[in-house]
């Protein structure tokens, strides 16, 4: 049975990028994808946040594949008024149609050389006396596949119940919540390029974004199909903005509790955890800790040393990259919004702009 130097499980923007990096050092790569189609089912609206890395990731892509650029994230208070507007600098910050991203990064990975298996679901690492030798898979064309290293890029699905738990790595307790993402046309007075963010208690948070996509449309996400009903059913500000725009896409996603939390350890003899199977959560975190994960692997794998301490070169790169300092959040006050009134909210806010404490890290400094 042919050998690969290194296996990649997951073709998505982690997985691809571990390809493609690994491929190009003239390594010998597979990448196993379980779904039929690459971008397929889509969970993820797409959000590219600014960083250094994100306009050469563009640079690489069909730009076909950008629905639109932002300019500024505007803030509204539950009566309609605008309480901030937060300028984002030109070139920065991205919406991407993800599925078609996805496979976009696939094709570069292919064009470096890397082999593509769809339809194979990836069931554990395959190991000879308790050393990892490949991985096993659902497929009777393929049961078991051999390689060198490992490189585990099977998402927040993958880090529960997947490698990264089999192996011990991940957090006790973890578990994961879902919701909702709706791509809907017809939304009332919004402009192109700027991120809405609506403060309510009509959102289960206290608070929800819109993701403009032009001038009447946009993506927006919801615990559950009952959240999107209660805004467009009810009469508060954002539900007549709402009031008339209709779903032409709904798709589900999946979030871990500990999403954004680094796992301590995400690398062993012959394998490596990447994307947020690591807890590197958002596309440009991915497709960088992806990145590191493939060249990191093919040195590994050309000098004949595929040990953890080798491996763990690949934490260096992620730090030194900055993508253990950067994370995605909300200000904590805006997140506790959940269960106060719209009456109680508006009374918060002047303290809240006055303690700088409305904000969301749509820029991150790598």
């Amino acid at each position: 049975m042919k050998e690969y130097d290194v296996i990649v499980v997951g073709a998505g923007p982690a997985g691809c990028a571990a390809a493609r990096a690994a491929s190009r050092q003239g390594a010998r790569i597979i990448m196993i994808e379980e779904h039929p189609v690459i971008g397929a089912p889509r969970h993820c609206p797409g959000r590219l946040h600014s960083s250094s890395f994100t306009r050469e990731i563009l640079e690489d892509l069909d730009p076909r594949v950008i629905v639109c650029e932002y300019s500024s994230r505007r803030y509204f208070a539950p009566s309609g008024k605008v309480i901030k507007e937060t300028a984002l600098p030109p070139g920065s910050v991205f919406q991407v149609q993800r599925d078609e991203f996805d496979r976009e990064l696939a094709r570069q990975a292919v064009l470096a050389g890397a082999e593509i298996v769809l339809r194979t679901r990836v069931t554990g690492l395959y190991k000879e006396k308790d050393c990892i030798r490949g991985v096993t898979t659902a497929s009777d064309n393929m049961p078991v596949v051999h390689g060198r290293v490992v490189i585990v890029a099977s998402g927040t699905k993958g880090r529960l119940s997947g490698i990264p738990k089999q192996e011990g790595l991940t957090q006790p307790g973890e578990t994961s919540f879902g919701g909702i993402l709706v791509d809907l046309v017809g939304i009332r007075d919004i402009e192109p390029g700027v991120i809405e963010t609506y403060l309510g208690e009509v959102f289960e948070m206290g608070i929800n974004v819109l993701w403009t996509k032009n001038r009447y449309s946009g993506l927006m996400g919801f615990m559950n199909i009952k959240g999107y009903h209660r805004l467009v059913s009810g009469d508060s500000f954002a539900g007549r903005k709402f009031k008339d725009a209709r779903p032409v896409q709904i798709f589900g996603n999946m979030v871990g509790s500990a999403a954004s939390v680094k796992l301590e350890r995400p690398v062993k003899d012959n394998l490596i955890l990447v994307g947020d199977a690591a807890g590197f959560t958002s596309i440009t975190h991915g497709i960088v800790s992806g990145r590191n994960a493939g060249e990191v692997a093919a040195d590994a794998v050309q000098d004949g040393d595929t040990g953890e301490a080798r491996l763990k070169r690949y934490m260096d790169k992620c730090r030194d990259a900055g993508l253990y300092r950067s994370t995605l959040s909300w200000s904590p006050r805006l997140v506790n919004l959940r269960g106060h009134s719209d009456a109680e909210i508006e009374a918060m806010i002047p303290d809240m702009l006055a303690d700088n404490e409305i904000y969301y890290g749509d820029v991150w400094d790598f």
